[in-house]
């Protein structure tokens, strides 16, 4: 199976942006540390804006699976929706025309 890219776009209540920001600094940590077929997995801030966009990448359909039902992945998407102004809105796709950009981490 190939790889599979997902952007979750976060609207936290403006007075609920820092605890957002650290329940997705610290489930990202928690990623990086369990998930080894988690690829890519950051969050950025949008300018001028409280939205928080998380950019993932995962080597197969399994592996979303697994992040998925992890215990603090589960504890995380529990805690959200008290907090966000509107749902989390997912987005999934290939790259653009096949090409998968440049990376020279």
């Amino acid at each position: 199976m190939s790889e599979v890219n997902v952007a979750a776009v976060l609207y936290p209540k403006s007075e609920k942006f820092d605890e957002v920001a650290a329940l997705v600094t610290e489930v990202t940590n928690k990623v990086q540390e369990r998930e080894p077929d988690t690829l890519l997995y950051f969050a950025i801030k949008v300018q001028n804006s409280t939205e928080i966009v998380i950019v993932e990448r995962y080597k197969n359909q399994a592996a979303i699976k697994a992040h998925m039902k992890a215990p603090y992945f589960c504890d995380f998407s529990a805690k959200l929706p008290e907090l966000l102004a509107k749902p989390v809105e997912l987005r999934s796709g290939g790259f653009l025309n096949g090409l998968p950009g440049v990376s020279r981490l």
